[in-house]
């Protein structure tokens, strides 16, 4: 697979799920839930600017810098009292189509995720496989802060993948 024909795939990808976040922020009713899903539509939409400049790049014949993407979404917290403070301000009443968008939005972040590390495989060292691997850095972002949210709304006893309460008692 050639550098072009990778970003045109990768091109899909972000165009899905930015497609996905935009329409949950006009469907979904509750203001935490649109404000996550915008954060996340818009890092999504940096990665199509960036794709489509750099697929430009590449069919001008000109050489890709190692300008990499960025992501607005920080890395999770992890220690308990952040956890908690995360908790107390998400609503505890969710509905149904937060759970869903969530779902659909988890299984594309991980089968992107899937696509930039297979593409990282296939590709050699240079800029490509650089800018590949900070796209696959920030969707693994992306997959963590989705799986926190969708823990959380379906209230099974995890966050941040580690069981939040023993559910036996």
């Amino acid at each position: 697979m050639t550098s072009e024909e990778i970003f045109s795939t990768a091109l899909v990808y972000e165009k899905k799920i930015r497609d996905l976040y935009r329409s949950a922020v006009e469907n979904i009713n509750d203001d935490q839930a649109k404000s996550l899903f915008k954060a996340l539509a818009d890092d999504e939409q940096s990665h199509v600017a960036f794709l489509e400049h750099s697929l430009t790049t590449l069919k001008d014949q000109k050489d890709l810098t190692v300008e990499k993407p960025v992501t607005a979404i920080p890395l999770p917290a992890r220690d308990l009292e952040k956890i908690q403070a995360m908790a107390d301000k998400i609503p505890k009443k969710i509905l149904g189509d937060l759970k869903r968008v969530l779902n659909a939005a988890l299984a594309l972040e991980i089968e992107t995720s899937r696509f930039y590390h297979d593409a990282i495989q296939k590709t050699q060292k240079g800029p490509v496989r650089d800018i590949l691997e900070k796209f696959y850095d920030i969707e693994q972002r992306h997959v963590e802060v989705v799986q926190i949210e969708l823990d959380f709304a379906s209230n099974n006893g995890y966050w941040f993948n580690f069981m939040e309460t023993d559910m036996e008692d």
